[in-house]
């Protein structure tokens, strides 16, 4: 698990343990649908690579392609404007969606698959806490996603793998 500066204020020493039902129903329905991997090896979650209309050489390299296909916002409409309420159930939600995901890859994969859980402001005035995450692998001969990621300055950034997202899930802080 790595994250940056900005992620360890908001979390503290180590991810918090979650559970799968802190991630919205919709989210934990696009886990429980599996990965699908592509005529070209892009590991991408089955149900938005169904309906994803574009093609993997509209991006620069593969790995870009995944983050693409498989990034989301996380669902916050029924959450406080603002507050500490607002960020501590959109972070856990975000977790338990990656872990969920990540548990899902299939046994075997060529490639890593990592996710990623950004918590930035936003929204027409920069002032509303937003999430995303995305998945994608590593790869040996292409850039990580992301590198050195103490650069991402203007976000709360983690990385997670499977095995950081099977700790998570059972109860155990990583």
């Amino acid at each position: 698990m790595r994250m940056n500066d900005r992620m360890r204020i908001l979390m503290g020493a180590e991810l918090p343990s979650v559970r799968s039902d802190d991630a919205p129903p919709a989210y934990r329905a696009i886990a429980e649908e599996g990965w699908t991997v592509t005529a070209n090896g892009a590991c991408l979650l089955s149900v938005l690579a169904d309906g994803y209309s574009g093609t993997s050489t509209e991006f620069g390299d593969i790995v870009h392609f995944e983050a693409s296909v498989n990034g989301r916002a996380m669902m916050e409409y029924d959450l406080p404007a603002v507050g500490s309420e607002r960020q501590n159930r959109l972070l856990r939600r975000s977790i338990a969606y990656a872990c969920l995901a990540l548990q899902a890859v299939p046994e075997g994969n060529e490639h890593p698959v990592f996710g990623y859980v950004s918590l930035s402001e936003g929204g027409l005035m920069g002032d509303t806490l937003t999430s995303n995450v995305t998945f994608c692998t590593r790869r040996p001969d292409v850039p990580p996603y992301v590198g050195r990621i103490q650069d991402y300055a203007y976000e709360a950034l983690l990385e997670l793998s499977g095995g950081d997202a099977e700790k998570c899930l059972s109860g155990h802080t990583v």
